[in-house]
């Protein structure tokens, strides 16, 4: 019986190895060390790491911009489908803010963390953007499908900001943290792009929050001690079981700023009864 026993949890044991070495099967890596000769065809040696083909990346180690350099951390080109899993690590600016909400930043490396200046359907997850003295990630140009999952973006001068390819181009994000960046935590930048964000928090950042435009939709995210309101948008944005606290100053003021709400019951502002 006791050899039954060891033989089952062996061949258990031997059963998952599998899984974890094979998370992100085929994916080409990025780490410090290959970045002094080009990570992969169509990158070159040194900073930024250069995207110009579409599939996996995924980082097995943090990053670090050198000190004598403003320059962006990773340029992504590649058309199609592009999936970059952080893997745990954190690509880092250099740079630090201070106050809560954030007053000011400074000692920046790096310019941009993730500049995605090509057209296409991206995934970036499972990690750390930190640092930057512009910006930490940027969309120019995403497609319908676009995710963002499991990132913190912390200590930017602006955290994130996302334009899609036409108007009814959604991005999703979900379980992520803009935290302490020196502008806003998350936006949109000229083209009106809809986002779904989910189950994240945005906190502590200089000025809004979260900034969304028409047609994009907050549900389940934790939005506290923002230097502006904690989310605004141009009109017709849909809000559930949203948590707002001491943002804009606290007390009575303002907590979002949207031109008309679809409220979809559940949010709570914690310094009022209702909220507006």
């Amino acid at each position: 019986m006791n050899c039954m026993r060891f033989m089952f949890r062996s061949l258990s044991a031997f059963a998952l190895m599998p899984l974890a070495a094979s998370a992100n099967p085929g994916a080409l890596e990025i780490n410090q060390d290959c970045i002094a000769v080009g990570c992969f065809a169509g990158d070159t040696a040194g900073y930024p790491v250069t995207i110009t083909t579409s599939g996996s990346y995924i980082l097995t180690s943090d990053l670090a911009p050198p000190g004598s350099a403003i320059v962006n951390a990773m340029e992504i080109s590649a058309t199609g489908a592009v999936d970059i899993d952080l893997n745990g690590h954190t690509i880092d600016g250099g740079g630090t803010c201070t106050g809560t909400p954030v007053t000011g930043c400074t000692g920046a490396a790096g310019y941009r963390g993730l500049n995605f200046g090509s057209t296409g359907v991206f995934h970036v997850h499972n990690g750390t953007v930190r640092g930057f003295g512009a910006i930490g990630i940027i969309f120019f140009s995403a497609s319908d499908g676009t995710v963002l999952d499991h990132l913190t973006v912390t200590e930017n001068v602006y955290g994130a900001f996302i334009e899609g390819t036409t108007s009814d181009a959604t991005t999703r994000i979900r379980d992520s943290q803009f935290v302490r960046n020196g502008q806003e935590g998350l936006g949109t930048t000229n083209k009106p792009t809809p986002l779904l964000i989910e189950n994240s928090t945005a906190v502590g950042n200089g000025d809004v929050g979260l900034s969304m435009n028409a047609g994009s939709a907050a549900v389940g995210n934790r939005i506290n001690k923002n230097g502006g309101v904690g989310l605004a948008c141009d009109s017709g944005c849909a809000l559930g079981e949203n948590t707002f606290s001491n943002n804009n100053g606290g007390g009575a003021n303002a907590q979002w700023a949207v031109n008309t709400v679809r409220n979809m019951g559940g949010n709570v502002c914690l310094e009022k009864a209702t909220c507006p």
